[in-house]
């Protein structure tokens, strides 16, 4: 057991690393990609990233031709898929984590659920997904909307919590 740990804080570790240089030089695309990839962060052809960013562990997969805005937060205790061609707007927030509502138990664990983006899809700008979540292709997610269940193929879903508001 303590092996693991050691090496899940060892990449935790070296996610930092890259996100600190990433998040503080002006660097290229082709750089900020490689960087993210070699701190274990799967990075499709032409994809970007914009910085400030931020992940924990590397449980990041984003497609080709992804595009990530500004001051993006994924909360990656487990894995996160993005699909290819997906736009996800400044300020979005994907979070694995959660944690149980008894609050003798709250600092004791985590609850992660991994989050998944179809193709196609559209987040905008302050969106957050929450643990468990899978977004159908070619659907958008409306500016400010929190996304608490799943979302299927081609629809428009927007508030807080996102409902159905038509299909595309």
């Amino acid at each position: 057991m303590f092996t693991y740990y050691l090496c899940v804080f060892a990449k935790s570790i070296k996610v930092k690393v890259a996100l600190s240089i990433i998040n503080s030089k002006s660097l290229s695309r082709k750089k900020i990609n490689q960087l993210l990839e070699k701190s274990g962060l799967t990075v499709g052809e032409d994809s970007a990233v914009t910085t400030p960013f931020f992940c924990e562990f590397g449980r990041v997969s984003i497609g080709n031709n992804v595009y990530i805005n500004a001051s993006c937060v994924f909360l990656d205790n487990a894995n996160i898929r993005i699909g290819d061609n997906s736009l996800v707007g400044p300020h979005v927030t994907l979070s694995t984590a959660n944690h149980p509502c008894e609050p003798s138990k709250r600092h004791a664990s985590v609850i992660s659920s991994p989050i998944t983006i179809g193709k196609n899809v559209w987040l905008g700008a302050g969106v957050v997904v929450l643990p468990g979540v899978t977004i159908g292709d070619n659907s958008v997610i409306a500016a400010n909307s929190v996304v608490k269940g799943n979302v299927p193929e081609n629809v428009l879903f927007a508030g807080a919590p996102a409902i159905f508001k038509r299909n595309i």
